[in-house]
């Protein structure tokens, strides 16, 4: 598949395990009402391979969820390119049911992509409603109306577009995708809220801080293969969960976000601005901090804290935010790896509490494009694992 060029060739002392190549942290959704309709959702992978898998959840429904026709291909306006779609089996089968709480993974896919290339996923929604997804994906995905074929079976572009007419900027039921790669590859996740979601980053345009760090990592030619995962949850908060599109806790969320990933090296933690603004006090969400770490550390992690970006807080909120911060920075090496002080790169250079007018969206609280590439710049790239002086 066209993309982003890479030296994928084989290493036969090489023993390959699946990766990820990109992934959206799933949270509980309202039902958008898609049964008897085909969703065409797009994503851009951070890792190439030989083969690809998708993990499809239906972990916040209440009654198993039926898909069929599942495909992936070259996304053409978001749809699959006529004759460029591959079949996607479960044990097999065309169809897959998805009990309630459980998740399922497809089997190996024969197709080659590489880093940076776009891919199109199709499925057929015949039995239950989507309960799972990710709210806010910066990225327009498709539906088509009720009873639609498979793009792959319709031959001009004047027939597709009316044909699957609504669009949608979720993704749904969609949660990872992972290949088979031919060289090793590190991967480094990066959890938190909506900075780290890329929440007012430009729509399909994959300008989100994660996404910008894993360009500047493939740009170096010091720096090993790494994938880099967002994990990111617009409203998440460390310690509590306050409505099903905020996600679980950061803290509950670790466990299948974070270890479910194969070879993880590095963690970066973006956390605490949700709590800071429901009046959470700055002692608790240090010892959540401390406990995220800690947890990281047990399971073999490299973890990096980084400071919680200004934002529109109260005077009482501001004067927690400055005593989070500030044991980050003074306290923040006993318990991590390193620190990104993205609030200071971020910051108004005459009041630390706003954001510098030229990172800030327009509502005082999320970056813009400039400031989710300045977070992505704010990381020491010498500090990943794997990364000699650069």
């Amino acid at each position: 598949m066209n993309g982003h060029v890479e030296d994928q060739s084989f290493d036969s002392t090489f023993r390959p395990d699946w990766v990820g190549a990109w992934y959206a942290a799933p949270m509980g959704m309202q039902p958008a009402h898609f049964t008897g309709r085909t969703l065409y959702q797009i994503v851009q992978l951070h890792a190439g391979g030989r083969q690809i898998r998708l993990r499809l959840s239906n972990r916040y429904g209440d009654r198993p969820l039926v898909l069929a026709d599942v495909s992936v291909g070259r996304p053409l306006f978001g749809l699959i390119q006529e004759g460029a779609a591959y079949p996607v089996l479960f044990g097999g089968q065309e169809r897959v049911s998805i009990e309630a709480g459980a998740d399922v993974v497809s089997d190996p896919i024969d197709v080659r992509v590489e880093a940076f290339s776009n891919l199109a996923i199709s499925f057929a929604v015949v039995e239950g409603d989507i309960y799972t997804g990710h709210f806010i994906a910066s990225q327009t995905s498709y539906v088509s109306t009720p009873g639609a074929s498979s793009a792959s079976r319709i031959v001009a572009i004047e027939e597709l577009l009316p044909a699957y007419p609504l669009m949608t900027t979720s993704w749904w039921a969609l949660t990872a995708v992972e290949v088979l790669p031919e060289q090793p590859i590190n991967v480094v996740v990066a959890l938190g809220d909506s900075t780290t979601d890329g929440a007012f980053s430009s729509t399909d345009a994959n300008r989100r801080y994660p996404d910008v760090l894993a360009r500047r990592l493939a740009a170096s030619d010091k720096a090993p293969l790494t994938s880099v995962l967002n994990m990111g949850i617009s409203w998440n908060e460390l310690l509590a969960a306050r409505f099903p599109q905020a996600g679980e806790s950061t803290l509950h969320r670790f466990a299948w976000d974070v270890l479910g990933q194969a070879a993880v090296t590095d963690l970066i933690v973006q956390i605490g601005i949700n709590d800071l603004r429901n009046d959470t006090q700055a002692p608790a969400i240090i010892a959540g901090l401390q406990q995220l770490a800690t947890l990281a550390r047990e399971n073999h992690l490299r973890v990096f804290g980084s400071t919680i970006l200004p934002g529109s807080y109260t005077p009482e909120q501001v004067v927690q935010w400055r005593i989070v911060n500030a044991w980050i920075r003074e306290q923040g090496a006993q318990w991590f790896d390193g620190i990104f002080d993205f609030a200071a790169a971020l910051r108004h250079p005459e009041d630390e509490t706003k954001l510098n007018s030229a990172f800030n969206s327009g509502d005082d609280i999320h970056p813009n494009d400039a400031g989710y590439q300045r977070m992505a710049e704010t990381v020491d790239l010498t500090r990943l694992a794997g990364n000699s002086v650069l």
